[in-house]
């Protein structure tokens, strides 16, 4: 019950909340979609990534559907969820574990890959493609090598290779995934001939990724090998989730806000009590060595499944091999991302906790935390009550920020669409362009784009009302409770108006601002 609430929790917040208009890094992107004939708009580098299918998606939406984000919400929300359900049913099928510690592995499910902590991947159609069919994915792949163990071996190598490059061709780290199959097909004990299978499919993905497609240099040199520094950045990545939920909010906390809101409930207040006490003896640098211990901690959890899973491998259930493979991805996605962004993480080494990558550490852990209970052996006490009870205390830790978040979530959402009415209005508002877009070149391009075709905002009814010249309306009835007022005056920096932002009551329990 408290899996399906919160699944609830999370589905209800991105059919309210999810991005209806461009935000964030779109407004780089849709001049290339929208000035490049196809398939040429869909093969670009996008920031040191191949996301070709996401692309496909994207420019799918701007034919059929007005670039309304509709699109790109369904697919990716649809992936996120069939991911957790695949998860899920391969957990429901494990009859040797006790039907408590199911239940309770479920919710570690749910919680991994629905925790708002990931609201910026959940709420904005861009990320949600891309970063949940590289999920999907690999979780498909991982099923198909458990599969390969029980007959049609090489068929099955090759449709784990199939979803490796479909993850590769989907976002940078979809990379990892053919290293968690070898891994994977190494342990299972699968023949040279299969492990070939992955390994051509390997060559041939990197071939084209790195030197086939357009912009490859750009892939090549951004990559950066220092052992030392690589290692470091990847245990504090690693435990990102576990940072932006509870130990990152001592004293000074990685996220004030988020600190802030939290405090605002008594769970959340906990933890964040309990953050300062741990961090309070550490210093101004707390959370990075709060998070280099954390990482490090996963890391030998990790190395340890490994050699069990090495040396028992009578012992990997299908369950077992997907939790190991997630955590082997986990791995991967972490090297991909230390070599490709240490320039980022030392010069703004919060951003190591950025919530752009916990999709992948969410995973990493999820998997460390199955693959202990997930085997064939008897069940125990240990293995009947030990998940039970450590899935109830994850789910209290990471309550808090599944909350706190769904409110960052309404407020952008409503910021990006007054953002949406003020470029239909042809106002440039700071306020509203600052926090959701691209760099303002950017922003301007797109949306001369997406007017001139009239797509997204400019697509909508409302549109044509203040595209035309203005007509004043018919009187309309007295309303007695009406009040409006300026709250606030700036000058548009582009066309030099003096503009207003006013809001105002229309009647009883009803706001209107514009």
């Amino acid at each position: 019950m408290v899996a399906l609430a919160w699944l609830w929790s999370a589905l209800a917040a991105i059919a309210n909340f999810a991005f209806r208009y461009p935000a964030f890094d779109q407004f780089r992107l849709y001049p290339i979609y929208l000035g490049l004939p196809f398939p040429d708009n869909v093969i670009q580098l996008e920031n040191g990534h191949r996301p070709v299918l996401p692309a496909l998606v994207r420019v799918a939406e701007i034919l059929w559907f007005k670039a309304d984000q509709n699109l790109q919400i369904v697919v990716g929300a649809g992936s996120a969820l069939a991911a957790a359900l695949f998860l899920m049913t391969t957990i429901a099928r494990e009859r040797a574990m006790p039907a408590v510690t199911r239940a309770a592995a479920c919710l570690l499910v749910v919680i991994a890959v629905f925790w708002l902590g990931n609201a910026r991947m959940l709420m904005h159609g861009n990320e949600l493609v891309h970063a949940y069919f590289v999920v999907l994915f690999a979780v498909l792949a991982f099923l198909c090598v458990s599969k390969a163990r029980q007959g049609n071996e090489r068929s099955w190598a090759a449709a784990a290779a199939v979803c490796c490059c479909a993850a590769t061709f989907s976002f940078g780290t979809g990379a990892a995934t053919f290293l968690a199959v070898l891994v994977l097909a190494v342990m299972t004990r699968l023949r040279l001939a299969s492990l070939a299978i992955v390994l051509t499919a390997f060559a041939a993905s990197m071939a084209i990724h790195l030197a086939g497609l357009p912009g490859d240099k750009g892939v090549r040199n951004s990559l950066l090998l220092d052992p030392a520094g690589n290692l470091s950045v990847l245990a504090r990545w690693l435990a990102a989730p576990w940072m932006r939920a509870w130990l990152g909010h001592g004293e000074p906390p990685i996220e004030p806000w988020l600190q802030n809101s939290m405090s605002a409930a008594s769970l959340g207040k906990v933890l964040v009590v309990t953050a300062n006490w741990i961090s309070a003896p550490l210093g101004t640098d707390a959370a990075a060595r709060i998070a280099a211990v954390v990482g490090i901690c996963g890391v030998v959890a990790y190395a340890a499944a490994l050699i069990h899973a090495w040396r028992r491998p009578e012992s990997l259930t299908t369950t077992r091999v997907v939790a190991l493979g997630l955590s082997t991805f986990g791995v991967g996605a972490a090297v991909i991302v230390c070599l490709a962004r240490l320039h980022l993480f030392e010069h703004s080494p919060d951003q190591v906790f950025a919530d752009r990558y916990l999709p992948w550490s969410c995973l990493f852990w999820l998997g460390l935390g199955l693959y202990p209970v997930a085997g064939n052996g008897t069940a125990t006490l240990a293995r009947t009550a030990g998940l039970p009870c450590a899935a109830v205390v994850i789910a209290a830790i990471f309550l808090p920020s599944h909350r706190s978040l769904a409110g960052w979530s309404a407020t952008v959402s409503r910021h990006i669409q007054q953002s949406a009415v003020a470029a239909q209005l042809g106002i440039w508002d700071p306020a509203r362009f600052e926090d959701v877009a691209a760099p303002s070149d950017d922003v301007v391009k797109s949306l001369a784009l997406l007017k001139q075709r009239r797509l997204s905002m400019f697509a909508e009814q409302g549109f044509s009302f203040v595209s035309g010249p203005w007509r004043a309306p018919a009187p309309g009835p007295a309303l007695d409770a009406a009040y409006a007022h300026v709250s606030r005056e700036f000058e548009d920096p582009h066309s030099h108006r003096r503009i207003a932002d006013f809001e105002g009551l229309d009647a009883p329990n009803a706001w209107a601002a514009g």
